[in-house]
């Protein structure tokens, strides 16, 4: 079985067109989009009715015999819940970063919205390929699971799987979800480590990769009997038409500094937001256009 999994892409319609351009060549059977389809980049609609049309298209067969699969992704559930102006985001609603979210929020329909919150949070492989949704703990199942898919971990979906995180708590996380295939993104940065029986994967990012490589990357696995080969694949696509998108879509106008932070994270491939956001704290100033001024020009190499 050929398992592609894709998924950050964050309304990056250029790299995602790159990525299904390659797929043409992988020849996989089915394809698990691995959550944040949207946010942060200008083309969120466009994403998803892209993504939607294939998943039910001779096109997307012809891709995936087997399908386009989803789980939920934490920047997938924030459009939700902002839609909903659900009060846990209270603090965020008049935070000047998370402007872009509610441009984003804009850009979707009710039935985007409403299909995005009905998205699983976990997707599980068997023997014979079907999905099992929910979190509830896969007891029993240990030697039947091939992978499990969840953007974060099955825990919880902004808890990633990447070299930051301790050996302690892949093994907490294995013992509990038991799978032949770990399977997280969230970080954006391809990941894979061998935790006795199980593999931990992370696919990397389509949209805005963060191990500075501007490239399109997913992740395409061959699962046998008896062997289980990773492919981490880097897609070169038209990134400069992603950069003036967010210039031609309205968002770096509606989005202000939370735009423009997002820009030069699509054009570096490197992560901004929260390096910003804690260098600020520690230099006890506001998150404004001054401070992000002033970021830049105390790390001149991030920016290069």
């Amino acid at each position: 079985m050929r398992v592609a999994v894709l998924s950050d892409i964050h309304g990056n319609l250029p790299a995602l067109e790159a990525v299904l351009a390659d797929l043409k060549e992988v020849q996989a059977h089915l394809v698990i989009v691995n959550g944040d389809l949207v946010n942060r980049g200008p083309s969120n609609r466009e994403v998803l009715e892209r993504l939607l049309n294939l998943s039910s298209s001779k096109e997307g067969r012809a891709l995936a015999p087997q399908g386009f699969w989803f789980t939920l992704g934490n920047h997938d559930d924030l459009l939700v819940k902002w839609a909903q102006r659900d009060p846990s985001l209270n603090d965020l609603y008049t935070d000047p970063l998370f402007e872009p979210t509610a441009w984003s929020v804009a850009q979707l329909s009710r039935d985007h919205l409403d299909w995005l919150d009905n998205l699983p949070f976990q997707v599980v492989i068997e023997e014979v390929p079907r999905r099992t949704f929910g979190l509830e703990k896969a007891e029993g199942m240990g030697e039947r699971v091939l992978v499990r898919a969840t953007h974060g971990s099955p825990r919880h979906y902004r808890e990633g799987y990447d070299e930051h995180q301790t050996l302690s708590t892949l093994t907490e996380i294995s013992e509990d979800f038991p799978a032949r295939l770990l399977v997280g993104s969230h970080t954006h940065r391809p990941f894979m480590y061998q935790l006795g029986e199980a593999l931990v994967l992370n696919s990397g990012a389509v949209g805005a990769p963060f191990n500075g490589d501007v490239r399109a990357q997913y992740m395409v696995v061959e699962i046998g009997e008896n062997h289980v080969q990773v492919d981490f694949r880097q897609i070169p696509y038209n990134l400069q038409a992603a950069l003036q998108a967010y210039y031609d879509s309205g968002l770096m106008e509606a989005g202000g500094l939370g735009a423009d932070i997002f820009y030069h994270e699509t054009r570096t491939a490197r992560s901004l937001l929260m390096p910003f956001w804690y260098w600020a704290e520690l230099q006890a100033l506001p998150r404004d256009w001054e401070a992000w001024r002033l970021y830049q020009a105390a790390h001149p190499e991030r920016f290069a």
